[in-house]
């Protein structure tokens, strides 16, 4: 039943348009500041800034320890110093407000949510990068020590190089291999240290006449630095640090090799091969021929998505059609919400010129996703009518 407007309405409809108004900016914000997340011009221009901000940050602070320099631009670097806190602020405070559009977030309650966001590794160096400075305010602080906080601004370059994440996700991985390299190294450490001080602690008392000093003889000799402070002289110490160096040469290429074996590795998950016979699979490319298959084969790309992240957002340019090869994902829209699995198609919007996609689209776990530039996809819907047809249907439009 269709409800009349009386005189309430309007002022009850003014208030949800702008509730509406504001959870489509906080999501807007959310997917633009949480790593990219909403591809386009502003996205690339917004972090290109942010990254500019952050270097020039750093090479202000090597800038004002010379004297001829600092003397000179002191003004403008205060000024920039403020500008620069003022932005890291802004920025801090959108992504706090803009959290509760991360569905683990948003399950706690927006206080609570808020707050375990906020303890996040990647937002407490976001937090110290620009709190110590109102912290001089109330405080006064050494100027050297606040130089030592605002280099954690260089950490916030984190935030934006998607091969960091895979990389530390390598080394917790590869945690219990490293952990026995290290063991390793530091036994064979202890060994020479202990070798070398019976051979020549009485031949050279002062430099190696304890464990500790040759220890550290150790240390250097292992890593290969020699910085030639320590030396030995007698023809059994030689032999003892000529298999030293040796040995630390083969000590240190273990750790490197179970990192860069586990690296490649993640890489080859995250970029997965679109196959013909991957592809035969979908319903969308049922009953198409081998050259078909091949030709549609050549305009695709690969993607893995995170899980919770948006794959697409309504109202943005539709550039781009998707189609799940693993993982769940969930479609939104003014009717209702919808699951979306493996072999299901969203972004058919791509067949218009300039069109925009209608739904939000989010993945409920890691994704494999196989990506069709708009472009590509209006050639072959022109050459492959019964493609055009089947993606039609999928979303009457």
């Amino acid at each position: 039943m269709r409800r009349e407007a009386g005189a309430g309405v309007p002022a009850q409809s003014n208030h949800s348009d702008r509730t509406d108004a504001s959870v489509s900016l906080r999501q807007w914000a959310y997917t633009l500041l949480e790593e990219g997340q909403l591809e386009g011009a502003l996205s690339r221009v917004i972090d290109a800034v942010l990254i500019a901000l952050i270097v020039a940050n750093v090479a202000a602070v090597g800038l004002e320890t010379v004297p001829g320099i600092y003397t000179r631009f002191h003004a403008p670097l205060v000024v920039f110093e403020r500008l620069s806190i003022a932005a890291y602020t802004i920025e801090y405070a959108v992504r706090i407000w803009s959290s509760v559009e991360d569905p683990r977030i948003a399950a706690l309650g927006p206080l609570r949510g808020r707050i375990a966001f906020a303890l996040r590794p990647m937002m407490l160096i976001d937090l110290m990068a620009f709190l110590p400075a109102y912290f001089t305010v109330i405080i006064p602080i050494d100027t050297r020590v606040l130089r030592i906080f605002r280099l954690f601004r260089l950490v916030k370059l984190a935030r934006y190089s998607p091969a960091l994440p895979a990389l530390l996700g390598v080394l917790y991985a590869e945690r219990s291999a490293l952990f026995a390299s290290m063991i390793l190294t530091l036994s064979v450490m202890c060994v020479s240290a202990e070798l070398m001080y019976l051979v020549e602690g009485s031949v050279q008392p002062k430099t190696l006449g304890s464990l500790p000093a040759a220890m550290y003889w150790a240390i250097t000799t292992l890593t290969t630095v020699g910085y030639g402070d320590i030396t030995p002289v007698t023809p059994l110490g030689r032999l003892i640090a000529g298999t030293t160096m040796v040995i630390g040469l083969l000590l240190f290429a273990l750790p490197i090799g179970i990192i860069s074996n586990g690296f490649v590795t993640d890489l080859h998950r995250r970029q997965f091969a679109i196959t013909w016979s991957m592809l035969k699979r979908q319903p969308l490319f049922a009953d198409f021929d081998i050259g078909s298959i091949s030709e549609i084969l050549d305009t695709m790309s690969s993607k893995l998505v995170r899980e919770h992240a948006q794959v697409i957002l309504a109202g943005q340019s539709a550039n781009t059609l998707y189609l799940i090869a693993t993982g769940q994902a969930r479609l939104e829209h003014d009717g209702g919400e919808y699951d979306l699995g493996p072999g299901d198609v969203f972004g058919e919007e791509a067949l218009q010129v300039r069109g925009n996609y209608e739904r939000t689209v989010t993945a409920r776990t890691e994704m494999r996703l196989i990506l069709v530039p708009g472009e590509d996809l209006r050639r072959l819907a022109r050459k492959f009518p019964m493609l055009k047809r089947r993606l039609s249907h999928e979303v009457p439009w």
